[in-house]
């Protein structure tokens, strides 16, 4: 028997429960606002775009159409006199503008911040516009994820702060930014449930049978692992050139591994590795023995009553959690005294249905990513797979 789909609304692509309607009223906006969306973030759980077209009496959303694997995109018509909101290097402040020197036309660009770059600098239609920038008194109000620079703000907070700037008696944008909290509280409160009940109806027995023990052990030194890969070479994929992990009680481990199969320019903006990143690569048996160290660091505890000479004998079990099989099998071959796990896998068993993508599901469960001092793409994937571990184990422990 198929499970009944959750009531949804159309009109703000969101679960009914979750409808965001209610918050917004047609702003009269006499700048009008041209969206550029990054074909991922079209049906984000938590893309703010769809405030817009619902908050704004002049908007208009343009997908953009890619080529290939590269950021270069198939031209949009845009109006005369339109101008980029985009802090470029000769962007100019928008507070700082007379009422004549006010653009008519405002472009966002809506995507992450390394997708709002490469679609700068790889489209010359985009980045010949004149530019302008922002420069916010406080951060991003997004709590669920965060932003890698205090300027880089959500769609939604970019475009009413510039509206505000560009009109001198705007009145409504107050609520877009209520529906944008809104937004985010659901979220929230939604993975709040879900982290009581995130077993769901299609598991059966405890909601701890799904989770492996090694996992809910009470003296388990958990690591969060995670690992960059460059494409193969004639079927030789060699070492990842990076491994990165965390604790569950936050202490970091980031090292570049030498490997013939270094990532090449594109796969290294991709990764937001910076340019002089893979010259502190070591030898892949020099990281391995530093993560070992790092490993091994915390996994000592000292019984109550007992002496601290004796506790340096008492070693915790070491559990290695990865997102990906691919990680958990690399790390099985190095890390043999340690359990190996893939959260994926976990996630799979505990609701019964396909897994997304981890920036996806995290979105979905509204979980909260700390900040990681860890550079590019990993160091967001490793906050995202440190935010699934916790909201696993507080599941398991709420039940």
């Amino acid at each position: 028997m198929m499970a009944e789909a959750r009531p949804h609304c159309y009109r703000c692509d969101k679960p009914a429960s979750m409808c965001l309607c209610g918050h917004l009223t047609p702003i009269p906006n006499e700048v009008g606002v041209h969206v550029l969306q990054h074909p991922r973030e079209r049906r984000h759980p938590l893309g703010t775009a769809r405030l817009l077209r619902l908050g704004l009496a002049s908007v208009s959303i343009h997908g953009l159409q890619m080529e290939g694997r590269s950021a270069v995109c198939v031209p949009v018509s845009l109006p005369q006199g339109a101008a980029l909101l985009y802090p470029s290097e000769d962007a100019r402040d928008l507070a700082s503008l007379t009422v004549e020197e006010r653009p008519k036309h405002l472009v966002v660009i809506d995507g992450t911040w390394a997708q709002a770059h490469r679609i700068f600098r790889d489209n010359p239609w985009v980045s010949a516009l004149p530019c302008y920038r922002l420069a916010p008194d406080v951060g991003s109000r997004y709590r669920i994820r965060i932003e890698p620079r205090l300027e880089c703000l959500s769609t939604v907070e970019s475009v009413v702060a510039a509206l505000r700037c560009l009109h001198d008696d705007l009145q409504g944008t107050e609520t877009l930014i209520s529906a944008f909290d809104a937004m985010i509280d659901d979220q929230i409160a939604a993975s709040k449930k879900s982290s009581t009940h995130f077993h769901g109806k299609r598991t059966s027995g405890r909601p701890t049978n799904h989770i492996p023990h090694a996992l809910l052990a009470s003296d388990a030194r958990i690591v969060v692992a995670y690992t960059e890969t460059a494409p193969p070479q004639r079927g030789d994929s060699g070492p990842p050139f990076r491994l990165s992990a965390v604790s569950l009680d936050g202490e970091v481990f980031d090292r570049m591994v030498q490997t013939k199969n270094a990532p090449d320019a594109y796969l290294s903006e991709l990764m937001g590795l910076e340019s002089q990143a893979l010259d502190t690569a070591q030898p892949i048996h020099q990281v391995m023995a530093e993560f070992r160290e790092f490993c091994e660091g915390s996994r000592c505890r000292l019984p109550r009553g007992g002496l601290a000479k004796k506790a340096l004998l008492q070693r915790t079990p070491l559990v290695l959690v990865s997102w990906n099989v691919k990680t958990q099998r690399w790390l099985e071959e190095r890390m043999g005294d340690a359990t190996c796990i893939s959260l994926k896998a976990v996630w799979a068993n505990i609701s019964r249905a396909r897994v997304p993508a981890l920036d996806k599901l995290v979105g979905t469960l509204g979980l909260a990513t700390e900040y990681l001092p860890v550079t590019g793409r990993a160091g967001r994937r490793l906050s995202q797979a440190h935010a699934m571990t916790r909201h696993i184990l507080d599941g398991a422990n709420a039940a």
